[in-house]
């Protein structure tokens, strides 16, 4: 554990190092390189993105079920007319 807490410390070290002297770019000077922040960005555009997906999908599936479910209503009133029954009209759509 501490061994690496040790390389941990030196690694930030190195970086923070880098960063002062201008190897490591850092324009908005919250130590932490811009490649790093870049990269952060693109991960949270993939998030939202992601995101706005499955909440599209999600609503798709919910329209599909419920065509499902129609479906196999109306299946079951096939077979009633397969038997010869008389047909009992439109249900009503308001509930």
């Amino acid at each position: 554990m501490t061994i690496f807490i040790i390389a941990l410390v030196l690694v930030l070290g190195t970086i923070f190092f880098l960063i002062k002297s201008g190897k490591i770019e850092d324009k908005d000077g919250n130590n932490i390189p811009d490649v790093i922040d870049e990269k952060v960005e693109k991960v949270k555009e993939v998030v939202e993105e992601t995101k706005s997906r499955v909440k599209r999908v999600k609503e798709e599936v919910a329209d599909v079920v419920e065509a499902v479910k129609e479906a196999v209503e109306q299946s079951k009133d096939v077979v009633e007319a397969a038997k010869g029954k008389n047909r009992r009209g439109r249900k009503s759509t308001k509930k």
